[in-house]
Order: C-alpha cells, then sequence, then structure tokens
C-alpha cells in the first residue's frame, strides 16, 4: 500500500465509512503500545533534561 500526500491530509469525515472501518482495524493491530512507548520516551527525556541541567 503505497501512501500519498492526499492520504496524509484526508479528514475523517472525506473517508467512506468502509474505508474508515478497515483503518480502524488496522490500528488496533499495535493495542496502546505506541502510546505507551511515546509516554514513557517522553518522561525519560524529561528526567534527563531536568538530571543534567540541575
Amino acid at each position: 500500500m503505497k501512501i500519498t500526500d492526499k492520504d496524509l491530509t484526508r479528514q475523517d469525515e472525506d473517508i467512506a465509512p468502509g474505508d474508515f472501518a478497515d483503518e480502524e482495524r488496522r490500528d488496533d493491530r499495535f493495542g496502546n503500545w505506541p502510546e505507551v512507548a511515546g509516554l514513557v520516551f517522553t518522561l525519560i527525556v524529561i528526567w534527563l533534561t531536568f538530571a543534567f541541567t540541575g
């Protein structure tokens, strides 16, 4: 599947209901791990910022 600029800028309202459901199923494949990993990474960066800048 090739992603184009048009695909990146489409809003949920612009997507047909069937395509939207397919996209949601693809997103559910990963669960919440991307959000959890992003939160952990952010907390580490904040901690490092305060740890080394005093």
